[in-house]
């Protein structure tokens, strides 16, 4: 799977992707729905802003299953499988932390905080 291509076709599709609320509020509701499927993604604008995006069961689907890979979209699963398989090993050999014997704000004052990287808070979170 690689990036999309962008050209004056897919612009085109971009600009008829927006769709005035309005239509709903006229019974297009279907109609629209209709689009979606046949031509891919809406963007329903209110006031000039979009306010929320149509799209269907499939994509939604193959967004859900990109999105829970944590490292790369561009994985196949077998190195995802690997990767989980790596870390399980890891943490079964990761004893159980200590409880902390003093709190949070006396061990600042003693160590000073820590410059972390914005990659590695992203990185915990994961592991979290």
């Amino acid at each position: 799977m690689g990036l999309p291509k962008y050209d004056s076709m897919t612009a085109r599709k971009m600009i008829h992707a927006f769709v005035p609320i309005s239509r709903f509020n006229k019974g297009e509701a279907g109609k629209i729905i209709e689009e979606v499927k046949n031509d891919g993604i809406r963007v329903i604008v209110k006031n000039n802003e979009p306010e929320c995006v149509i799209i269907t069961v499939e994509e939604y689907d193959k967004m859900m299953e990109l999105s829970s890979r944590a490292v790369s979209v561009f994985q196949s699963k077998e190195e995802e499988e690997k990767r989980k398989a790596f870390i399980r090993k890891i943490r079964e050999n990761v004893p159980e932390p200590i409880p902390p014997t003093r709190n949070l704000a006396d061990t600042i004052r003693e160590v000073g905080t820590i410059d972390i990287d914005e990659n590695s808070v992203w990185e915990l979170r994961r592991l979290g």
